[in-house]
């Protein structure tokens, strides 16, 4: 079991909404607009140029950086963690299963998560990997990080679990790997009504339902 990041395991709510308290733009017309520009085709980046023309995410990052070290900025916290994380992981190992992360995120989440004490046998982070999804590089390394604690896995005994079709179903699947996606975050719901979602071993709404689905797969 692999599971993605942001709004898989980490509701980023309070992430954007930060951003958008720094730009000084209400929640409602930031989220909104996130909202709008990713339902005709455009990324989350395309949406922060729109509300703030010029917008460079590497620059500004190093600028709230110097301004506010010690705050929260870009980061997330044991109090963003999904609340269904933490008995549906028990659940998973009680099953036996062996339980990885591995997103798309920056170097500071991987001491974050390992803080947190989720009880998995691996974290691959994107930035210390220098790869990232959709690559399939990343997804090789997915697998070794799974090979790590179970020698003989095959990438299709690997089930990857997020809530994006195009990072996560998609490139998971052309490596050899099954797929579950999460309708939950501003791309699950969307990616979730879309064609793409067939692609998908299976569509849930939480971690819950994952737990019983996977008991019903014997």
């Amino acid at each position: 079991m692999v599971f993605d990041v942001g709004e898989t395991l980490v509701d980023e709510t309070r992430i954007f909404a930060r951003w958008a308290d720094r730009f000084g733009i209400p929640h409602m017309a930031f989220f909104g607009t996130i909202g709008g520009v990713i339902a005709t085709g455009g990324t989350i980046t395309d949406a922060f140029r729109l509300l703030v023309p010029g917008f460079d995410l590497a620059a500004e990052s190093a600028r709230w950086r110097a301004e506010d070290p010690d705050g929260e900025r870009e980061h997330f916290g044991e109090r963003d963690l999904y609340p269904d994380v933490r008995p549906a992981f028990k659940a998973m190992r009680e099953a036996g299963l062996s339980l990885v992360i591995a997103g798309n995120q920056p170097p500071e989440a991987g001491p974050t998560l390992t803080a947190m004490d989720l009880g998995v046998d691996g974290i691959g982070i994107s930035d210390d990997w220098g790869v990232a999804k959709p690559s399939p590089e990343f997804f090789e390394r997915v697998l070794g990080l799974a090979r790590a604690t179970r020698p003989d896995v095959a990438a299709e005994e690997i089930l990857y679990v997020g809530d994006r079709v195009d990072n996560d179903v998609l490139p998971a699947r052309r490596a050899g790997m099954r797929t579950a996606l999460l309708r939950r975050g501003v791309h699950g719901h969307l990616h979730a009504a879309g064609e793409d979602a067939a692609h998908a071993d299976v569509v849930l709404d939480d971690l819950h339902q994952l737990v019983d689905w996977i008991a019903r797969q014997g």
